[in-house]
């Protein structure tokens, strides 16, 4: 390959890909196209999930993470809680197989089990009111954004990505259909977009969840809102 082919590699195909790995809360994430890349805002979501159940005093919580990829939310929660169990989903068997690949190199296979969902499809009124804690880092980029993005990052599964034509698709569906899953007084915890604060934190409150509340990133932008289920 001469040197002007790779010079256009390496500015399309993220680093992280080329390197099969992505660092996240001191972890070697592997990563290849199949799933999307670990960023820190979703540092931020998991050591906010960690925070509400410590505040709980809930030292054995059952929780159900939304779209997990590369198992990048279960593998943060198992390093901040000792006793945590996680029930990870995701639509895409391939991100699904890069999941079990890092979950296993870690040694949570016993805490983590993985399941192939469309969003809340594969769960079962078992799962009702099961989970102290629903989470999830959802496709949050919205059409006219997406547009935008540079081509590195279209490089990343559109599906991971792309969360409808305002980006809210996501949120509406956890809202409407993952509520069941929840305790009464368990947490939902997302992942916002950077200008979608005030509008998740809205459709928040207009569920009936209470305590609702947005948390910052280092530039000041409301990245991760917290809700309690009332009861």
């Amino acid at each position: 390959m001469n040197n002007e082919l790779l010079r256009d590699y390496s500015e399309t195909v993220p680093i992280q890909y080329q390197e099969k790995k992505a660092r996240f809360m001191g972890m070697d994430i592997a990563v290849d196209p199949r799933v999307f890349i670990p960023r820190p805002e979703t540092e931020l979501l998991v050591s906010r999930v960690a925070a509400a159940c410590r505040e709980k005093e809930w030292i054995t919580p059952l929780i159900l993470d939304i779209g997990t990829g590369s198992g990048i939310i279960p593998l943060g929660l198992m390093r901040l809680m000792e006793a945590c169990r996680v029930v990870a989903v995701d639509v895409s068997p391939e991100a699904l197989a890069v999941a079990h690949d890092n979950i296993r190199r870690f040694s949570c296979e016993r805490r983590v089990t993985l399941v192939r969902s469309d969003m809340f499809s594969a769960l079962g009124e078992e799962h009702i009111g099961a989970f102290d804690v629903i989470v999830s880092n959802p496709p949050y980029v919205s059409r006219k954004d997406y547009l935008k993005v540079d081509d590195w990052v279209k490089a990343e599964p559109k599906i991971a990505l792309y969360g409808g034509e305002d980006g809210m698709d996501y949120y509406r569906m956890i809202l409407k259909d993952g509520l069941w899953f929840l305790k009464s007084g368990g947490i939902l915890a997302v992942e916002v977009g950077y200008d979608q604060g005030k509008k998740v934190k809205d459709l928040f409150a207009q569920s009936g969840l209470a305590d609702v509340k947005g948390f910052e990133d280092v530039n000041g932008f409301e990245r991760v809102i917290v809700g309690r289920k009332n009861g």
